[in-house]
């Protein structure tokens, strides 16, 4: 029997006409040529948007959700979710972004979105690896290689890329290997007040991805599989897929030569160690 394959959509569209060429192309192509799929998904009904920290505003198409023809489907307003997840606990652990919370908003949305998603896959109980997919990414590389992978993986495993971990863990896609791997990436809005108060901590994606994986003993595995976020009038945004430990030296040294006064040299000292 062919193992059974769950790609998960989640969040909400905004550019699939844009992104779909190749999500089919690295995702499903690669997924339907090693075994069975199914595709899952959980989407915000929304026709705007409106992102202060990226400058993206603009109106949705609300009916985009069915290019994915997806097998099951939720579909969700924007936001009952917050309750739910205390979003005001939330806040009083402070603004990581300092936006006024409206990318705390977003987060919580996204995890709200992932867990919804990620219940549909385990309700159903014979899935073997489960794809977690953004719909608003543009995939630069073929998934054939970490699928393949993940299919000898033991369970309890979780394949990540390897760029922009942010001191934790990328969380734009992934490959869960077992329900339990699933759960523990899937399912994260379940802890997220408790890395916020084991950290004293706001709440912070990549971070609190590492919190959640590392605490239920789920193993890591680094993939090198790119992707971009694609803004809704198909503009595609930059993306540093730099080795993790280039980001933190630069990182640390920026904030290093801040603290002691000399944020003019940071730009000249990052340039000459480009140019070397």
């Amino acid at each position: 029997m062919k193992p059974r394959i769950a790609i998960c959509f989640f969040g909400i569209t905004r550019s699939l006409p844009h992104t779909l060429p190749s999500i089919e192309e690295h995702v499903l192509a690669p997924a339907r040529a090693l075994g069975q799929v199914r595709i899952y998904a959980h989407l915000f009904r929304q026709d705007q948007i409106e992102n202060p920290r990226t400058g993206e505003t603009g109106t949705l198409d609300p009916l985009e959700y069915e290019l994915l023809q997806a097998d099951r489907l939720e579909l969700e307003a924007p936001g009952n979710c917050l309750e739910h997840w205390d979003f005001e606990a939330l806040k009083t652990h402070g603004d990581f972004w300092r936006n006024g919370f409206a990318s705390l908003r977003n987060l919580v949305h996204q995890q709200h979105s992932l867990h919804r998603v990620s219940s549909l896959v385990l309700e159903e109980g014979d899935t073997d690896i489960c794809v977690f997919v953004r719909p608003d990414l543009r995939y630069h590389d073929s998934l054939a290689a970490p699928l393949r992978a993940a299919l000898t993986a033991p369970v309890g495993t979780v394949l990540l890329p390897r760029w922009q971990p942010w001191f934790g863990y990328n969380d734009r896609f992934a490959i869960a290997v077992g329900a339990g791997a699933i759960a523990a990436y899937g399912q994260r809005a379940e802890d997220a007040l408790n890395y916020c108060r084991d950290r004293a901590a706001p709440l912070h994606s990549e971070r609190m991805l590492k919190y959640r994986l590392d605490g239920q003993g789920i193993r890591v595995r680094r993939i090198a599989a790119r992707a971009s976020r694609v803004r809704a009038d198909g503009t595609e945004a930059a993306e540093d897929f730099s080795w993790q430990l280039g980001i933190k030296a630069k990182y640390y040294a920026k904030a290093a030569l801040a603290r002691i006064g000399l944020k003019s040299t940071v730009k000249n000292l990052l340039r000459r160690g480009r140019a070397g």
